[in-house]
């Protein structure tokens, strides 16, 4: 069976009930849904959206073991995120990206994640080396995998354009990439076309019903219009930032919003040659990274209060782009920062009214919702299979397990230009129905070509055949800031 729109359909019209639905196509969901089907249930994941249109296809594409967290006391988040870095690196292929990142460290401005009394000049630099060590030892790395002093001279032939004022020394330490929207369509693969499970995408919720031992679902294809039912007999709700369908939206876990915003630059302007920069300030105490992205360039931050737009579809405003530029003027030494797209991402987090985003756990929590429903939140994008793998022993008396991931290179290979053969592969494979799904989750033409990839948007248009489809699609690229105007 493949992972097509029509074919996931009739599989859900042929079949009537469920050991497990899955509510929530990102990152947790997608990969309990192959390591549910993997192990011979009978697994459905329904998404009201696209794949990764959430905070699982918009985040800083770091699998990072959480250096930042350590100020924080949470040193059973990072330990578990090292270790994870070692399993995930044997499973992901080509979608784990070793990744070496600088963190510089300035007279007079210190390191925003460390407690005030460790930014003073005379200790900032020994408390986060101190860090680094620990990180080190809760990673259980090798001596070729801990972190390495630099000189200021170290840091320049390096870094080229980095400041040099006031620089004091750097640090080089070990993380990882990955690429977020393409892993959660490529565990969906698995889960579909290797272990039988059915994943549909652009189909909403609309109520659950209790019914003895099971429960009734009731969804509408956000396309159509025409309403399925079902029965599940356990739940898995990984629903980022949304509430809960139905009756049960009353019962949804308490959480917070943390936004984060990101502008991706042309080409290499910066001159990291392709490694990573941990800012180590900005105006307002947080960090910004600078991570190679694809032969083009990352820069953003997380920790913002507000954001701009809708839960569905937040964008990066204006006061985020020049908040990001100004960073990195204060950090490199150039004039003018040109950037191609933008980026924002919601995340959820546990909910504690007495502290900011900056410093809320990213640990993962449980909500039992019902006998055999259980909500999922928080967590980082490093964490996802364990937490996957927690919700389903949460439900089901079994030892979950992911393996080696296939059709990486496939899904790697597909082109940021328009390609007929990698829409037809997209429609086949990657279970598209629109044409953003295609231009922004499946490849990153609308990321990495001028004006969201207006240029090749009547090209892929045509292929669709939905009423609407080219008002609907401009109104989408708009809303994210690719476009400035819709047709």
């Amino acid at each position: 069976m493949n992972f097509s729109r029509p074919e996931q359909l009739q599989e859900l019209e042929s079949k009537s009930e469920f050991d497990l639905l899955i509510i929530g196509g990102g990152i947790v969901g997608s990969a309990a849904l192959e390591m549910a089907a993997s192990s011979g249930l009978s697994s459905i994941l329904l998404e009201k959206n696209d794949f990764a249109s959430g905070a699982s296809g918009r985040s800083t594409k770091l699998l990072h073991g959480g250096i930042r967290y350590l100020p924080q006391l949470q040193f059973g988040l990072v330990r578990e995120s090292l270790q994870e870095q070692k399993i995930l690196i044997k499973l992901l292929g080509g979608l784990y990206k070793p990744l070496k990142l600088l963190a510089p460290i300035y007279k007079d401005d210190g390191f925003a994640d460390l407690p005030k009394i460790l930014q003073y000049n005379f200790i900032s630099s020994f408390a986060f080396k101190l860090g680094l060590t620990l990180y080190d030892l809760l990673g259980s790395r090798t001596k070729k995998q801990r972190h390495i002093n630099f000189d200021k001279s170290k840091t320049r032939e390096m870094f080229p354009l980095l400041k040099q004022e006031k620089l004091k020394r750097s640090f080089i330490f070990q993380d990882a990439q990955t690429d977020d929207a393409k892993l959660v369509v490529t565990l969906l693969r698995n889960a579909v076309e290797i272990n039988n499970a059915t994943a549909i995408n652009y189909m909403e919720i609309t109520d659950i019903k209790k019914q003895s031992s099971r429960y009734q679902i009731t969804a509408i294809n956000k396309l159509k219009g025409n309403k399925y039912e079902f029965f599940a007999n356990n739940i898995i709700a990984a629903t980022g930032v949304h509430a809960l369908p139905g009756d049960y939206a009353v019962k949804s876990s308490a959480i917070k919003f943390s936004g984060g915003a990101h502008l991706i630059l042309k080409d290499d302007p910066l001159k990291i040659n392709g490694n990573g920069i941990l800012l180590p300030k900005t105006e307002d105490n947080r960090i910004m990274f600078v991570l190679p992205w694809f032969g083009n360039t990352i820069v953003g931050t997380t920790d913002t209060e507000t954001f701009s737009g809708t839960l569905d579809r937040p964008y990066a405003n204006t006061d985020d782009k020049e908040y990001i530029i100004r960073h990195i003027k204060k950090y490199f030494n150039v004039d003018t920062v040109e950037y191609i797209s933008s980026w924002s991402g919601i995340r959820a987090l546990i909910d504690n009214k007495l502290t900011s985003s900056k410093n809320v756990s990213r640990g993962h929590f449980f909500n039992n919702i019902d006998e055999r429903f259980i909500q999922i939140s928080g967590g980082k994008l490093t964490g996802f299979r364990l937490i996957a793998k927690e919700s389903l022993e949460n439900l089901f008396n079994d030892n979950f397990k992911l393996t080696p991931l296939s059709f990486i290179d496939e899904v790697l290979d597909l082109s940021n230009k328009f390609n007929e053969n990698d829409l037809k592969k997209c429609f086949e494979h990657y279970c598209i129905a629109k044409p953003t799904d295609y231009m922004l989750r499946r490849t990153h033409i609308s990321w990495f070509n001028n004006s969201g990839g207006k240029d090749e948007l009547s090209k892929i248009i045509e292929n669709f055949d939905i009423d609407g489809i080219e008002v609907d699609t401009s109104e989408e690229l708009y809303d994210e800031g690719l476009l400035n105007e819709t047709y």
